[in-house]
């Protein structure tokens, strides 16, 4: 069976099932998109050159060109006079500037910069699971809704049978005026109770429009029902492992360490080699030299050793060594935190298997007791009463079960969203 999900005015409908629902939240999130494009960013960033492993070599070139009035009284007593005396000067130059020695920076650099990769593309995946977690419950919400919606149809159905067997009964004198009464209450109350959920299924469709980047006033047909693990699970040591929020502050405090590191490097030498290679070539119309070329390579090494700088290297190692020891507790704290949130969820989730199952079977006793007492209300044994509290107890029935189910989804989807079990290929 197939349940509408009404949403705004009536158009054409689409199916919707729940991996079409991941897929378009997956494809126009705003904060995946973001996260995606740090991603990228991140593993262009993630190279030796930018570690400053690599040289740096420029080409640069220039020619300038003068005319001047030139007079010129020389010491050999010659004079001369040139109105328009034209310079010319051409140095193109090679130029090489490479850093040998910086105190291991270069190699704690590459590393950070490894991590910097990694650290997004968690932050990525971290995203996914955030975003396919919300579409699962936000379409269990809905289904739950549709599910609340088909239960007050049943009641409003059962109302009405008993309200016209009720009259039935009035009209020949086999039954009193108020069980007619009271089952006409009976039924306008469940047509209330119709327009509430209503109204509550087309809040939860307009919220997983919205994060699916639909248009809200879109109509779509959903599946009836989800699959449901009513299984044990198995493993409930692997958070520290999967977990992919405590990987994140894992890899922040690691990048912090590499930091601290760094700074220290700031401390020793640095010795660095600048050369080239160059032509210089001027060509002057008045003076000593008429003509001059040179070219040929140049080079020499610089060592620099820190000896003070106002105390800024030791300020700037001690903060970065207290910012390593401040994400170390950050992510104990989130470590300890997600224990918690661990151990509820699988609480949670094994109380919802249980009260599912429960619910399982109790509907099947509801059933069968309000069959049982419709048959004894047809034929003048049973009471209004007693008809109209089997009904409430099997309607009631009917939503708890439904409820039972949302609230399993709910609680498995956390689960799996803890243990990073939501997007099978990002799995580490």
């Amino acid at each position: 069976m197939i349940l509408f999900l009404f949403c705004g005015a009536a158009q054409a409908q689409q199916r919707l099932t729940l991996q079409e629902a991941i897929a378009k939240t997956l494809k126009h999130n705003f904060d995946i998109g973001i996260a995606d494009l740090a991603a990228h960013q991140a593993v262009r960033n993630n190279t030796f050159g930018n570690a400053g492993f690599s040289p740096y070599v420029l080409l640069n070139a220039g020619i300038t060109e003068s005319r001047s009035n030139v007079h010129s009284e020389l010491a050999s007593g010659a004079v001369q006079n040139n109105p328009n005396a034209k310079m010319v000067n051409y140095n193109p130059i090679a130029t090489v500037n490479w850093t040998i020695y910086d105190g291991g920076k270069m190699f704690l650099m590459k590393k950070e910069l490894n991590e910097l990769e990694t650290l997004t593309q968690v932050q990525l995946k971290t995203q996914m699971q955030t975003m396919v977690s919300r579409a699962i419950q936000m379409y269990a919400e809905v289904v739950w809704h549709n599910k609340q919606l088909i239960a007050a149809g049943t009641a409003l159905s059962l109302a009405k049978t008993r309200m016209e067997i009720s009259d039935l009964k009035y009209q020949t004198g086999a039954g009193a005026k108020i069980d007619y009464l009271q089952a006409r209450v009976d039924y306008n109350a469940r047509q209330s109770d119709s327009l509430t959920f209503v109204a509550n299924l087309m809040q939860a469709a307009d919220s997983l429009s919205i994060l699916m980047g639909e248009n809200e006033d879109n109509s779509y047909i959903v599946d009836d029902s989800l699959d449901l693990n009513t299984q044990q699970p198995r493993d409930k040591d692997r958070l520290r492992d999967d977990n992919l929020t405590l990987s994140l502050f894992r890899h922040n405090a690691e990048v912090s360490h590499l930091n601290a590191q760094i700074a220290n490097t700031y401390f020793l030498p640095n010795l660095s080699f600048n050369g080239g290679y160059g032509y210089n070539q001027t060509s002057n119309a008045t003076g000593f030299s008429l003509f001059t070329r040179s070219y040929g390579p140049n080079g020499s090494l610089t060592l620099s050793v820190p000896v003070f700088e106002g105390g800024n290297l030791r300020r700037q190692s001690k903060v970065a060594s207290l910012q390593a020891m401040r994400d170390d507790l950050i992510y104990e704290k989130q470590n300890t935190i997600l224990g918690r949130q661990y151990r509820t969820a699988w609480k949670n989730y094994e109380v919802a298997v249980a009260a599912y199952n429960l619910e399982h079977e109790n509907i099947l006793f509801a059933k069968e007791n309000l069959d049982v007492q419709l048959v004894r209300f047809r034929v003048g044994v049973g009471t209004t009463l007693e008809a109209r509290q089997a009904e409430n107890d099997y309607v009631t029935a009917l939503e708890r079960l439904y409820t039972a189910a949302y609230n399993l989804k709910v609680s498995e989807t956390i689960v799996l969203e803890l243990e990073n079990q939501l997007v099978k290929p990002l799995s580490p």
